[in-house]
């Protein structure tokens, strides 16, 4: 990939902002593409007068955007100096929303976030910024743990792609794997199998929840054999059980893992709209997750061309 592929990255002002920095310039170094250096500031607010701007307020805007992004850019070169990397600055009151604009007008391939504050260490936390970004971007949108910057991996060795049988599965997969392909690293199907919820505790009950679970994993075995054959046999494949989504992935092995999952079934086509099981994935997983949006296609990561202004 040529370094007309772009990834937003968010700045932020906090320590945690240098999560995303670490992930946004490992996959830029990964993906042979540029960083851009983003921050979303406020707008400005009407003066006194008819149609005044405070003047004051703005300067101390651009002041304070100016050593964000001047400190950002220091740490990025720190970690890759050789990084192509570009700066862009948004006004608007939602900071998802503004990151969103900012991907569109630079034809970004992606945009990378860190976590909101309070998180668990090694965990997504999702804020206002993320959840904005997860009901509407137009592009992937990538979550970094708490804590990513302290002991990030080489390089991303293998893409997860978390696969269920539904509408778009296969533009998923096949998504995952073109991304997979472009980072030069492993990719690998999985899918999750919860449990059905105890009601009875009578021996009866228990037969027949067995019997449901032992249907449950034929046809997911079933659905991943098939996936991995329309894919040429590229990826691995694995089936995990647990009693919910947080037990399930913790009975995954992980390797320097990028995890990706699709938005729900409903929503606007081409925006990300996350549905529940992949916001409890988000929640849960232990490695940085992207969420592709609704109708994705696999030739998402050819750059494309910025919008006009």
């Amino acid at each position: 990939m040529s370094a007309d592929m772009r990834i937003v990255v968010g700045c932020r002002p906090e320590p945690r902002g240098q999560d995303a920095l670490a992930l946004g310039a490992l996959l830029a170094r990964q993906a042979g593409a540029r960083v851009v250096l983003a921050h979303v500031r406020p707008p400005a607010q009407p003066g006194a007068g008819v149609g005044a701007v405070d003047a004051e307020w703005r300067a101390f805007l651009r002041e304070e955007t100016d050593r964000l992004l001047d400190d950002a850019e220091r740490q990025l070169r720190e970690r890759d100096p050789d990084l192509p990397v570009e700066r862009a600055i948004g006004d608007n009151r939602g900071s998802g929303r503004g990151l969103a604009r900012i991907a569109e007008e630079h034809g970004a391939a992606l945009v990378v976030i860190g976590p909101a504050p309070g998180g668990r260490i090694g965990r997504v936390a999702l804020g206002s910024t993320a959840d904005q970004l997860l009901h509407g971007s137009p592009v992937p949108v990538v979550l970094a743990p708490r804590g990513f910057a302290e002991h990030p991996p080489p390089r991303v060795a293998r893409c997860t792609i978390a696969y269920q049988r539904a509408l778009q599965s296969a533009q998923v997969a096949a998504c995952g794997v073109a991304f997979a392909r472009l980072l030069d690293a492993d990719a690998r199907l999985l899918t999750l199998v919860l449990r059905p919820v105890r009601l009875y505790s009578g021996k009866q009950h228990q037969t027949a929840e067995q019997q449901v679970l032992r249907a449950v994993r034929e046809q997911a075995r079933q659905d991943l054999a098939a996936a991995i054959a329309d894919l040429d046999g590229a990826v691995d494949g694995e089936t995990v059980e647990g009693d919910d989504v947080r037990a399930a992935l913790d009975a995954v092995t992980w390797a320097d893992d990028l995890l990706i999952c699709a938005s729900g079934t409903v929503g606007p086509v081409r925006r990300v709209f996350v549905g529940d099981v992949s916001h409890k994935i988000v929640r849960n997983a232990r490695t940085p997750v992207m969420v592709l949006p609704r109708g994705v296609r696999a030739d998402a990561w050819k750059a494309p061309a910025p919008s006009a202004p």
